[in-house]
């Protein structure tokens, strides 16, 4: 079952009683304890993401902003203390690995004039596609308009602001190359990328 979206990007009273729905019921699950909390927490986010494809671990105290523009595919698992915003649209791969304190913002703010305090000037859109087998570490920030690579590694605390490429380790801030992952399946007559799907599944 999933609830009827509000229409994206207008504030209409539909709109406000879609979100007060959605932050009263998971505000009553959001800081329940691991595992226990964690298949609540699916069960009422399965109601409210756009998408949400098989099991997805989402530990506790994960803030979540515009759910609706949210789809994230199965076996990935987002760490306690997270932020996820799906203002402009946000996809998140299979078996992605989120660590915690973690946050992706798929928007800014404009500030093009002077004259205007920042808060009255409107938003800059910019969706961000996290593809499979993504690992986020702890305290990394994505910003908007970001499509970051099967495979990537991005650094504990690093601030992406651009694409990264798939197996690529990006660290700093701004985010910079550092290295790639190691390439084993050359050789290998076998799909290496599909039997990792598969084995991993599932994880959390």
């Amino acid at each position: 079952m999933k609830l009827p979206r509000p229409e994206p990007h207008r504030m209409s009273l539909p709109r406000a009683a879609w979100y007060t729905g959605f932050h009263f019921a998971y505000g009553l699950v959001k800081y329940l304890p691991t595992l226990s909390g964690d298949v609540v927490r699916w069960a009422v986010l399965k109601l409210f993401l756009d998408r949400m494809d098989g099991w997805v671990a989402f530990r506790d105290n994960v803030s979540i902003w515009f759910p609706e523009g949210i789809r994230v595919g199965s076996g990935t698992l987002v760490g306690e203390n997270s932020f996820l915003d799906g203002f402009s649209g946000l996809t998140i791969g299979r078996n992605v690995m989120i660590a915690h304190n973690a946050s992706i913002i798929a928007e800014d703010h404009a500030f093009a004039s002077r004259r205007v305090p920042i808060r009255r000037q409107g938003k800059v859109l910019g969706p961000i596609v996290i593809e499979d087998d993504v690992w986020i570490g702890c305290g990394a920030r994505v910003l908007k308009g970001v499509t970051i690579g099967r495979g990537a590694i991005i650094g504990a605390g690093a601030v992406v602001t651009r694409d990264v490429a798939a197996y690529a380790i990006v660290s700093g801030n701004p985010a910079q190359v550092v290295g790639a992952r190691p390439d084993d399946t050359r050789g290998d007559p076998t799909n290496a990328n599909a039997a990792a799907d598969d084995a991993g599944e599932g994880a959390t």
